[in-house]
């Protein structure tokens, strides 16, 4: 997207235009993530270099040189990393005023094939339900704050289905507490780039050991943190330093799986928030209100954590005398 005019005379831009133009192009910056902007970035730079390997142009790009590098991608990525870089290709090329070569019906068809014979499933962490919860917290030591900041981080964003960056960007200006619980208040997230702000119910639980409400309370009182980052890293003395990176909650989702007995290939971050959908929709909860907490934006997003948390629900193959 082109933000370089001249005005009607040809003359050169006004002061007061050439200002609007930088502000623009600053929005324009800003309209995607800092992660999304680095995976295109990076995208790009990986179809540039194998075009000059290979002798082609990057840009314009003619939809051949598209679909020799999605066949080339094919052999070992999976669809949707290979979609994704069409995605940035596309983009960078309509940046430049370009068409983008990965819409003509070439690409499309080959791209077609290309997801019938490598499959476009999607192979994700399993879910952490809510009995696979409680077995790692009781594998937590409370005697230690580093056992204690683990229990409040798990089941807070296994109770408010948060991802990570969500849980990470907490601060103690965040939190609020009511007679029936505490409240989340999100900033920003991944369905809220725009940051509307977006609120997440946590009430009191019946279990102690796994009462969102009591884990954070106990978490507060005994590092004494008042202000700033809700959850910190903690060095091997004991010493609370700055906030957590969103990679450090998967480091730690894993170690405690993997002190409690569960294999920690299996499990990630997503796994809780995957974990209290499925164990919600196995309870019962209808769809609108997982969505409320989970903030789904569209359904079918849920649906696969549904479809698999019911698998047994009136299943043929059960009660027929095997």
């Amino acid at each position: 997207m082109n933000l370089e005019i001249n005005n009607k005379s040809g003359n050169a831009l006004s002061k007061e235009i050439l200002v609007l133009q930088e502000e623009a192009k600053r929005h324009l910056e800003n309209s995607k993530s800092e992660n999304t902007k680095y995976a295109y970035r990076t995208d790009w730079e990986q179809f540039s270099e194998w075009c000059e390997k290979n002798g082609l142009h990057d840009i314009p790009a003619s939809p051949e040189t598209i679909v020799y590098y999605i066949t080339f991608l094919g052999k070992t990525l999976k669809a949707s990393s290979i979609k994704r870089k069409m995605t940035a290709i596309s983009q960078r090329h309509e940046t430049a005023g370009q068409p983008s070569p990965t819409k003509s019906a070439l690409v499309r068809g080959v791209w077609d094939g290309i997801q019938r014979k490598i499959g476009i499933k999607e192979e994700g962490k399993d879910a952490l339900w809510l009995d696979e919860l409680r077995q790692i917290i009781q594998a937590i030591p409370q005697n230690h704050l580093i056992g204690v900041r683990n229990r409040a981080l798990l089941i807070i964003c296994w109770a408010g289905a948060l991802r990570r960056s969500e849980l990470t960007g907490l601060t103690t200006k965040d939190i609020s507490k009511t007679r029936d619980g505490i409240i989340l208040h999100l900033n920003k997230s991944k369905t809220d780039q725009k940051g509307e702000g977006q609120e997440v119910a946590l009430p009191y639980g019946s279990n102690p050991l796994t009462c969102p409400v009591r884990s954070l309370e106990d978490w507060l009182s005994v590092s004494g943190i008042t202000e700033g980052k809700l959850f910190r890293r903690i060095d091997r003395h004991g010493n609370i330093l700055g906030g957590l990176t969103p990679q450090s909650v998967r480091l730690i989702v894993k170690k405690c799986c993997e002190k409690a007995g569960l294999n920690p290939e299996k499990y990630g971050a997503h796994s809780l928030r995957s974990g209290f959908c499925s164990t919600a929709a196995k309870a019962g909860k209808a769809e609108h209100q997982i969505m409320k907490q989970t903030r789904h934006k569209r359904t079918d997003s849920l649906q696969r954590y549904i479809k698999k948390a019911n698998l047994f629900d009136d299943n043929a193959a059960g009660g027929i005398g095997l």
